[in-house]
C-alpha cells in the first residue's frame, strides 16, 4: 500500500491552489479594469478647471527644460492654472555627501550602478579628471572641482523661468530637511488656492500627462459635479510603466521590461480596483471602508481638502501611501480616473531594486501613521486596526510575490510533483504571466506570435521573481541599521529621455 498522503492533504497543494486562486482573481480584475479604462469616448461638455501643478525636484537639472516645454503649453487650456517647480536645499547637502563618497573612487567605480545619483555628464567629468591628473583614485578636492561647474537644480530652474517669462510658472526653493512631501507643502503654502474649485496636482519631473489625459480628466470632473453637486475631493491618475531600453545588455533590458510590465499589471489588478472599491464605499458613506492607497504622481487634490487634512504627511519616509491613510480616516473619497498615463520605468537592475526598496517603505510607514494620527484624535481604534490589517496584508502579499512564484515554478517543473499540484502551479503561473501578456496586447490592438508571447511571458516571470527583493532589502536594512532614513534621498538621477512638447 502506498503510504503517500493524498494530494489535498499536502502543503504543496494548498500553496499552489492559494496562489492560483489569487492570480486568477487578479486576472479577472485586469479584465474588468481594461474594460473600463482607456476606452474611446466622444468629447463631452467640460467646465474650466484650475490646476495648480506642483513638481518637486531633486538632482534633476537635465530635465527642467523638458518639463517646462511639456507643461507650459498644457496650462493654456486651463485658465488661471499655475506651475510650480520646487527645488530643495537638501540637494546641496547631498552633493557634499556625494563628494565625500567619491574620494578614493577609481575609474572602474565611476558607473551608473555605483553612483546612480550622478548624471552621465558628471560621471564623464570625474573620469576625465582622473585621466588628466594620472591619479589612480579621486581625492576629495578633485571630486569637488570636477563637479563644481555643474549647476544645482535650483539654478537651472531660475535660469529657465527667467528665459520663459511666463507669469503662471513659479519657483519655490525649500530650505528645510524634509523630502518630497515637505517640498509640495512648501509650494502650496505660497499659493492662494484654498477653494473647492481648484486642485493641487502633484507630478514628477518626468511625468508627461498628455492633452488627452487632461481633457479626459476635465470631462470626469464635470460629470462628477453634475452627479454629486461638487468636484471630487481627490482624483488619482494611474500609470502604465514602460522602459526605453537604456541598459547596455540585452538581459538587463529584458529584465527591466518585464518588471515594468509586472508593475503595470499591478496597477490594473490591484491599484485601480482597490481605489474603485474604496471610492464606492466612501461616496455611499457605508461602514467597512477599505484603505485608500494613493500614488505620489498624477495625484489631484482639491485645494480645500489639501488644507483640511494638513497637506502631504512629511513625518514618514514616503508620503503617497501615508496620504491615503489620512484620507481614509476622514472618509475622503479617492476617485480613480478611468484613463491611464504612461510613465518611465527603471532602466537598470540596481535602479529597479532600489526603487522596490524605496516603495516598500510606504508599508512600513503605516504603524507610524496610526500612532501619530490616533494621538491627534483622527480615527477610532477600530479604524486604525482595520487600516493596519489591510496595510499588513498588502505588504505581506508584495513580500511573498517572489517566493510564491519560485514555489509554483518548482512545483510545475518538478519531476515528482503530482498531476493535481502541477496543474494548480501551472495555472498560477499562466494567470500571472501568459494570460495577462496576451490580454494587454489584445487591448492595444496587437496580435502576438507564439514566440513574442513566450518572450514577454518569460520577461514578466523574471520581473515577478525579482519583485520581492526590494521589500526584503528594506526589511533587512532596517533590521541591521535600526533606521529607515538615509543621508541621500533613495532615488536615482532620472535618465529617461525627454519627450517633445505637445
Amino acid at each position: 500500500m502506498n503510504g503517500r498522503k493524498p494530494f489535498w492533504r499536502r502543503p504543496s497543494w494548498w500553496i499552489a491552489a492559494a496562489v492560483a486562486a489569487r492570480n486568477v482573481n487578479g486576472l479577472r480584475q485586469v479584465r474588468r479594469t481594461l474594460a473600463r479604462v482607456d476606452q474611446p469616448a466622444p468629447p463631452s461638455k467640460v467646465e474650466p478647471t484650475v490646476l495648480h501643478i506642483v513638481i518637486p525636484v531633486l538632482r534633476e537639472q537635465q530635465h527642467i527644460a523638458g518639463a517646462l516645454a511639456w507643461f507650459v503649453p498644457l496650462l493654456r487650456d486651463f485658465p488661471g492654472s499655475t506651475l510650480t517647480l520646487v527645488s530643495t536645499a537638501r540637494e546641496e547637502r547631498e552633493r557634499a555627501h556625494l563628494v565625500g563618497r567619491l574620494a578614493g573612487a577609481t575609474v572602474a567605480d565611476l558607473t551608473v550602478q555605483r553612483f546612480p545619483q550622478l548624471t552621465d555628464d558628471e560621471l564623464a567629468a570625474l573620469t576625465e579628471a582622473l585621466a588628466k591628473t594620472g591619479e589612480r583614485a579621486l581625492t576629495l578636492a578633485m571630486a569637488a572641482e570636477a563637479l563644481l561647474p555643474f549647476p544645482a537644480t535650483a539654478d537651472v530652474i531660475a535660469s529657465e523661468i527667467a528665459r520663459l517669462r511666463e507669469p503662471a510658472v513659479r519657483h519655490v526653493h525649500y530650505e528645510g530637511d524634509g523630502r518630497k512631501a515637505a517640498q509640495v507643502n512648501a509650494a502650496v503654502e505660497q499659493l492662494a488656492a484654498d477653494s473647492a474649485d481648484e486642485y493641487i496636482a502633484v507630478y514628477d519631473v518626468d511625468s508627461r500627462p498628455s492633452p488627452e489625459l487632461l481633457q479626459r480628466t476635465a470631462e470626469f470632473l464635470f460629470r462628477h459635479r453634475a452627479e454629486h453637486g461638487e468636484l471630487p475631493p481627490v482624483v488619482q491618475q494611474s500609470a502604465r510603466f514602460a522602459t526605453q531600453g537604456a541598459a547596455g545588455t540585452w538581459w538587463e533590458r529584458a529584465l527591466c521590461r518585464g518588471a515594468a510590465r509586472a508593475q503595470t499589471l499591478w496597477t490594473l489588478r490591484r491599484e485601480i480596483p482597490n481605489l474603485r472599491r474604496y471610492a464606492d464605499s466612501a461616496h455611499r458613506a457605508r461602514g467597512g471602508r477599505s484603505l485608500a492607497q494613493t500614488v505620489g504622481h498624477g495625484l489631484l487634490v482639491r485645494a480645500d481638502v489639501f488644507r483640511q487634512v494638513g497637506g502631504l504627511p512629511d513625518f514618514t519616509v514616503l508620503d503617497d501611501v501615508a496620504f491615503g491613510y489620512r484620507l481614509t480616516l476622514d472618509g475622503v473619497p479617492v476617485d480613480s480616473l478611468p484613463f491611464t498615463t504612461a510613465v518611465p520605468a527603471a532602466e537598470y537592475l540596481p535602479e529597479l531594486l532600489s526603487q522596490g526598496e524605496r516603495w516598500f517603505q510606504s508599508y512600513l510607514d503605516y504603524p507610524q501613521c496610526a500612532a501619530r494620527w490616533h494621538a491627534q484624535g483622527h480615527g477610532s481604534r477600530l479604524d486604525h486596526a482595520a487600516a493596519l490589517t489591510i496595510g499588513a496584508y498588502r505588504g505581506m502579499a508584495w513580500l511573498l510575490v517572489s517566493p510564491a512564484t519560485v514555489g509554483c515554478l518548482a512545483l510545475a517543473l518538478g519531476p515528482r510533483t503530482s498531476p493535481p499540484v502541477r496543474a494548480a502551479a501551472t495555472a498560477a503561473l499562466w494567470a500571472a504571466t501568459v494570460a495577462p501578456v496576451r490580454l494587454l496586447a489584445e487591448v492595444e490592438g496587437r496580435l502576438l506570435t507564439v514566440r513574442e508571447t513566450a518572450e514577454q511571458s518569460v520577461e514578466t516571470l523574471a520581473g515577478l521573481l525579482l519583485k520581492s527583493i526590494g521589500p526584503m532589502t528594506a526589511l533587512g536594512r532596517w533590521a541591521v541599521t535600526g533606521t529607515r532614513h538615509s543621508v541621500l534621498a533613495p532615488k536615482s538621477n532620472r535618465r529617461s529621455k525627454d519627450r517633445e512638447a505637445p
